[in-house]
C-alpha cells in the first residue's frame, strides 16, 4: 500500500487539518503553488482540499497569471475572513482587474498588504475600496516606495476600520484611515510630526501599545510652544497602555544647538509606562541621540536596546534613572560607547535590577566585552542571583574562551540568543525589490495554476494513487505533470 493510499485512510477532517498546518508558516506567496501540489496528488486530496475553505484564505497577487487562481481562491474561501496580499502590480490595467476581482470581497479581509510602485496604481484601489466598510480589517500595510504622500488627496481609503489593530504605512497615510480608535501597535515610515501631529495621532489611538517609527524625523519649523506668551514647551502625552516604542534616526534629525531640548517631538513626549524602548542610529553617521534631552524619565522601563547610537557622559543621568531596567540589548556600539553605558563616571551604580545583557557587533567584540563583564560582576554583586551575558548564535564558544579566565563569580553565564529588536535592517527598504522571474519559470509563462477539474476519463490518475510512477520512466511523469501546468 502507498504511503498515499494509508494517509487517505484518515478522516477528510484530519487530513484537512494537516494540509491546514502544512501551509500555516508559509509566506503568503507559496500558499498558491503548494495547493497546486496538494491537488495534483489524487482526486481525493483535490476533493479535500477544495471542500476545507481554511485552505484558500490567503490569496498573493502580484502577476496577471495570479488572476485566476484568486478567483478560485475567494470562491473557496466560501465567505471565511481572508488575507490578501497585493504586490508590484504594473501597468494599471491590471491594478483595475484586481481590484474588480477583489472588491466584491474586501469587507471580509482580515489582512490587506499593499505594496504598490505608485500613485496611480494605488488610486484604482482607492476608487473601488473607498465606499466599503472594511469591518473585518485587523491589519493594514501599504506603501507606495518614494512617493511623496503629502501632495495625495488623503481620500479614506475604506468607509470604516472600526476593528483595526495594526497599521503599517508612511506617516502621511494615516489621514487615509477612518477609524483608529482600535489601534494597538502602528508602523510609520518617514514620519515628520510637528507636536500637534504626535498627539492628536495619540488622541485617536487610546488603546496604542506599540508605536515604531522608521527614519524618523523632525517636524517642519522650530519648536512648537504651548503659548505665545509664556513660550513654555509643549508636553505630548503617550496613552497610558503604551508600552513599547522603537525610533530609527533619520539621516537628517539634528537638534538645535543646545544642551537640553531638541525641536522633534519626542523630547516633549511623556510616556509613564512604557516598558521598552528601542533606538536606532546610523552605520554611516555618528548620531547622538542625547538620551535623556530625548526620552526624558521612564520609571518603568524594564528593556533597553540601542544599536548604532554614539553614547556620551552625557548620557549618564539617563541611565542612572533607569532603576527598573532588566535587560540591556547592545547592537554594533563602539568599545567607547559600551564603556559610558557600563562603566559610568559617576560613582552612583546603574542598573540595580539588571540581569542580561544581549551584545551583537560586526567586529570589535573582545574590545567591549570586559566593560560588560565589569557590569555583570557588579550586578551579581549587588544581589542578581544570575547574570547572563547573551551573544549571537555560533559566537558562544570563542566568547567564553576569550574572557573565561576573567569570570570571577558563577553566576556570570555566557548563553547564545537570536534576539531581533523591533525594527529590522534599513538600509535597502527604500529600494524597489528587484523582479524575479522565480514565478514565471516555475510555472511557465502564462500559465494558470491548474485549480480547474480534471477530465474524468484521465487514465493517468487512480482512484487514490495520483500519479502513478510505477507505469512510467521519471522523464515521462514529468512531461505529463509539465502539461498540466507544473513545472518542477
Amino acid at each position: 500500500m502507498s504511503s498515499v493510499s494509508k494517509i487517505n485512510q484518515l478522516p477528510d477532517e484530519l487530513l484537512a487539518l494537516i494540509l491546514a498546518t502544512g501551509l500555516r508558516d508559509l509566506s503568503s506567496d507559496a500558499h498558491q503553488p503548494l495547493l497546486a501540489l496538494i491537488c495534483s496528488v489524487c482526486r481525493h486530496w483535490r476533493d479535500v482540499a477544495i471542500g476545507a475553505s481554511e485552505l484558500w484564505t490567503t490569496i498573493h497577487i502580484s502577476l496577471e497569471q495570479h488572476l485566476p487562481a484568486t478567483q478560485t481562491f475567494l470562491e473557496r474561501s466560501k465567505g471565511r475572513l481572508i488575507d490578501l496580499y497585493i504586490t508590484e502590480l504594473y501597468p494599471v490595467i491590471l491594478a483595475h482587474k484586481v481590484a474588480e476581482i477583489t472588491a466584491p470581497h474586501i469587507s471580509r479581509a482580515r489582512t490587506l498588504t499593499m505594496t504598490l510602485p505608485d500613485f496611480d496604481i494605488y488610486n484604482v484601489f482607492l476608487t473601488a475600496y473607498r465606499s466599503i466598510s472594511a469591518t473585518s480589517l485587523s491589519s493594514l500595510s501599504i506603501h507606495v516606495p518614494d512617493a511623496l504622500w503629502s501632495s495625495h488627496g488623503h481620500s479614506p481609503l475604506f468607509a470604516s476600520t472600526d476593528s483595526l489593530r495594526y497599521l503599517d504605512t508612511e506617516g502621511d497615510f494615516l489621514r487615509d484611515v477612518p477609524s483608529r480608535a482600535s489601534l494597538t501597535s502602528l508602523e510609520l515610515n518617514k514620519y515628520y510630526p510637528t507636536h500637534a501631529d504626535i498627539q492628536n495621532l495619540f488622541d485617536a489611538s487610546p488603546c496604542l501599545e506599540t508605536l515604531i517609527l522608521h527614519r524618523f524625523d523632525r517636524g517642519g519649523g522650530s519648536l512648537d510652544r504651548a503659548n505665545e506668551d509664556d513660550g513654555a514647551p509643549i508636553t505630548i502625552t503617550a496613552p497610558t497602555t503604551l508600552k513599547s516604542l522603537a525610533v530609527s534616526l533619520s539621516r537628517y534629525h539634528t537638534h538645535i544647538n543646545s544642551a537640553t531640548s531638541c525641536d522633534c517631538v519626542l523630547g516633549s513626549l511623556r510616556s509613564l509606562n512604557l516598558e521598552y524602548l528601542e533606538v536606532v542610529g546610523s552605520s554611516v553617521l555618528n548620531i547622538d541621540i542625547d538620551l535623556k534631552v530625548h526620552f526624558g524619565q521612564l520609571d518603568k522601563l524594564r528593556t533597553l536596546r540601542i544599536q548604532d547610537c554614539t553614547v556620551s557622559s552625557a548620557d549618564e543621568e539617563f541611565f542612572l534613572s533607569l532603576k527598573e531596567l532588566r535587560r540591556l540589548e547592545l547592537v554594533d556600539m563602539s568599545p567607547k560607547d559600551m564603556r559610558h553605558i557600563a562603566d559610568p563616571l559617576s560613582s552612583s551604580f546603574s542598573f540595580p535590577r539588571l540581569s542580561s545583557v544581549f551584545l551583537s557587533m560586526t567586529g570589535g567584540y573582545m574590545d567591549g566585552l570586559h566593560w560588560l563583564l565589569q557590569l555583570a560582576e557588579r550586578c551579581v554583586a549587588a544581589g542578581c542571583p544570575r547574570f547572563a551575558l547573551e551573544v549571537e548564535k555560533g559566537r558562544s564558544g570563542e566568547i567564553f574562551k576569550a574572557i573565561e579566565s576573567c569570570i570571577q563569580d558563577g553566576r556570570v553565564c555566557i548563553i547564545e540568543s537570536d534576539c531581533g529588536g523591533l525594527i529590522i535592517d534599513e538600509e535597502e527598504s527604500d529600494e524597489w525589490p528587484e523582479e524575479e522571474d522565480e514565478d514565471e519559470d516555475r510555472w511557465g509563462d502564462g500559465e494558470e495554476y491548474p485549480f480547474d477539474e480534471w477530465p474524468d476519463d484521465d487514465d493517468r490518475w487512480g482512484d487514490e494513487e495520483g500519479y502513478s510512477s510505477d507505469e512510467w520512466p521519471e522523464w515521462q511523469l514529468e512531461h505529463e505533470l509539465e502539461e498540466d501546468g507544473f513545472l518542477f
